[in-house]
């Protein structure tokens, strides 16, 4: 019983924990992630939840450790272009642990790179599976 209370705690304290999550891509350094339950077609627009976890930790420009990011990305699926819209660093992997950085500004547009991680989650997202 303890533990099914842990559980629901966990799930409760992390929309992570809730996701669907599918490997898009991994290697020795960083495993994507992709949350299939989040992405949202509207036109020619996609949006989308992804995750890298880190194999060493990383450090953000203030100095802090963090393993895992999170972020929530936009897609142009006709123009071929991604602009991240919010994203968070987090100290455990799978977003997990404490939030060591958050930006919630979205950044400009950039042209989708094919073959590269933000190459894969536009495929993922924009359905060319």
């Amino acid at each position: 019983m303890k533990s099914a209370v842990i559980g629901v705690m966990l799930v409760c304290a992390t929309g992570t924990a809730l996701a669907d999550w599918v490997r898009i891509r991994g290697d020795a350094t960083v495993t994507v992630l992709a949350d299939s339950g989040s992405v949202s077609r509207s036109g020619d627009m996609a949006t989308m939840w992804s995750m890298i976890n880190y194999t060493k930790p990383r450090k953000t420009d203030e100095g802090e450790e963090f393993m895992s990011s999170r972020q929530r990305m936009e897609y142009d699926c006709t123009d071929k272009l991604s602009r991240r819209l919010e994203f968070d660093r987090y100290s455990d992997l799978s977003g997990l642990g404490r939030a060591v950085y958050s930006n919630k500004s979205a950044s400009a547009w950039s042209p989708v790179a094919p073959g590269s991680v933000v190459g894969e989650l536009f495929r993922f997202a924009c359905g060319a599976r």
